[in-house]
């Protein structure tokens, strides 16, 4: 990653990282076990952001990398997921609720009033969310890729 780029980019920029790590990584596996270590290593250096060449990534490093790997990968994959779902529906709150009573919702009577409360809220918990926890997993992601490009 560049040092010039902005907080919210390079928050951005990790956490699609971190969640594509686990169906790049199943992806990897699968070109490995069909006989095409070249295309996993590939794939895996380009996940990695070209931290290491992609010959450090043999077709054993990278099941390795998958294995060891796997409850980082499914975590981040699961924490960016349901980024992901609650942001759609809770900037889509007008979109999907319209039909229903909101006058007693969290920022209501008026609906621009709920959906303000409701985005604003998301925003701030998906600041955290992106912030601590994604970014510790991704840190540990690319940790154990170095290690094991190394």
């Amino acid at each position: 990653m560049s040092p010039s780029m902005t907080p919210i980019r390079r928050t951005v920029h990790t956490a699609a990282r971190a969640f594509l790590a686990l169906p790049a990584g199943l992806a990897a596996v699968v070109l490995t076990l069909a006989g095409q270590p070249g295309r996993a290593a590939r794939l895996r250096a380009r996940l990695t952001g070209g931290d290491g060449p992609a010959a450090a990534w043999t077709g054993g490093r990278v099941l390795g990398r998958t294995v060891l790997g796997l409850p980082l990968d499914a975590a981040a994959f699961v924490l960016v997921g349901y980024a992901l779902f609650n942001s759609v529906r809770n900037f889509g709150y007008p979109i999907w609720y319209l039909d229903t009573d909101y006058h007693q919702a969290w920022g209501g009577p008026t609906m621009a009033g709920v959906w303000a409360v409701h985005a604003g809220g998301w925003l701030l918990c998906l600041a955290v969310l992106l912030r601590w926890p994604v970014r510790s997993l991704a840190a540990g992601q690319r940790a154990l890729d170095r290690r094991l490009a190394a």
